[in-house]
């Protein structure tokens, strides 16, 4: 039942209990968990929420079996389990976790001035980072398109070549199969410093990496929490890649690096990108901003675009807790269901509302809803204080 409860991602009915959480609503009762307690344990990672009625019932059904106690502590275990940051379960986003920690290691340890061996290690991390990627969209596409009929996974450079393939974009592609032909020389090739060489194509796999996460998967899923997704060396100047064509490469590398330099997808950001770091003052503070700036031409004459490298990402806040601090606030009445009402009736129709949600919040993980909290939460305590006494 518990396996069941894992790799289940299907939405449930508005409000309803699926057929898995029935006994186990009947164990926690079983248990002594009071019916406010159990509806917080069932709401984790829910995509549709229940109340205290669905308790009731069970509750009053005697015909309801109940889980065991071993099942109910599995349970409670997996439930406890989601990163309050990322809002992912060990239990039931093994792939993502292990995909973000992979990519975050790669560019942690080339980014660390006392590794040498930098080159090898980011093609190995960032293979396992995309291969995990490319498997949890697979697997949410269709279950088991991931695993070869013989019981092993499908290896990155497979996924790559299969018409299913998620990634649409060929420079993208592209990218990751030189990552793939770097690693796999580099297992049996000595190769000792010049690590900048492929500075470009590593910047363009992180920055691959972090749009098709955040777009397949979320926002809050986005590695600039975790750390600036920037290598030190995409500074490196012109006259240092000329440099380093002359350079004494290992046959093997020397001859993948002219085959990068002559592709047709070089010119491509998605590829290898074209970058340099810039500082900028606000026009408010004296803080200096971090950007890093592409260009489409080498004459570097006109700024084709501009990313903010440690964007600003909003705090988010679920509905229960934001409805726990609106009590601590002074007003003990307000419950999940004013705070409903009161979304609901700020905007008079669904399309006004689609217009102007993602300015309060976002689609988190199993599409439950978060709120920014700082843009959210002040409408919700003034709309408290302006109702008098009517939650206090």
């Amino acid at each position: 039942m518990l396996q069941n409860i894992k790799a289940n991602r299907k939405k449930t009915k508005e409000g309803r209990l699926t057929e898995e959480e029935i006994p186990l609503v009947k164990g926690l009762l079983n248990e002594g968990y009071i019916p406010q307690d159990i509806v917080h344990i069932i709401n984790q990672g829910r995509s549709s929420t229940i109340n205290l009625a669905r308790i009731s019932n069970v509750k009053n059904n005697i015909e309801t079996k109940a889980a065991t106690q071993k099942q109910v502590n599995e349970y409670i275990k997996i439930q406890s389990s989601y990163d309050p940051k990322t809002l992912l379960n060990p239990f039931k986003d093994s792939r993502l976790i292990r995909s973000r920690e992979a990519m975050i290691c790669a560019v942690q340890i080339f980014n660390n001035p006392a590794i040498l061996f930098k080159t090898e290690t980011f093609c190995v991390l960032a293979n396992i980072a995309w291969t995990y990627l490319l498997h949890e969209k697979m697997e949410r596409i269709q279950e088991g398109s991931s695993q070869l009929k013989n019981g092993n996974s499908v290896t990155l450079n497979g996924t790559l070549d299969k018409k299913v393939c998620p990634i649409t974009d060929d420079a993208v592609k592209e990218n990751l199969k030189k990552i793939i032909e770097i690693r796999n020389a580099v297992e049996h090739t000595f190769f000792v410093g010049n690590d900048e060489c492929f500075g470009r194509l590593f910047q363009a796999c992180c920055v691959n990496f972090e749009k098709y996460m955040t777009d397949w998967f979320g926002c809050h899923l986005s590695l600039a929490k975790e750390l600036s997704l920037a290598l030190q060396f995409v500074s490196i100047q012109k006259d240092q890649f000329v440099e380093l064509e002359r350079s004494d490469l290992p046959s093997k590398i020397a001859a993948i690096y002219k085959n990068i330099q002559s592709s047709n997808f070089k010119n491509e950001n998605a590829f290898q990108a074209t970058v340099y770091f810039g500082l900028e003052n606000t026009s408010k503070t004296s803080a200096e901003i971090h950007k890093l700036i592409s260009y489409d031409d080498e004459s570097n004459s006109e700024r084709s675009r501009e990313v903010v490298i440690k964007k600003y990402i909003p705090p988010k806040i679920t509905e229960s807790e934001i409805v726990e601090k609106i009590k601590t606030e002074g007003f003990p009445k307000f419950r999940r269901y004013e705070h409903q009402q009161f979304w609901k009736t700020k905007w008079k129709t669904a399309k006004e509302r689609n217009q102007h949600a993602h300015e309060f919040g976002e689609i988190a993980i199993r599409n439950n809803w978060v709120w920014h909290y700082d843009k959210w939460f002040p409408l919700v305590k003034k709309y408290c204080e302006d109702s008098g006494e009517k939650f206090k």
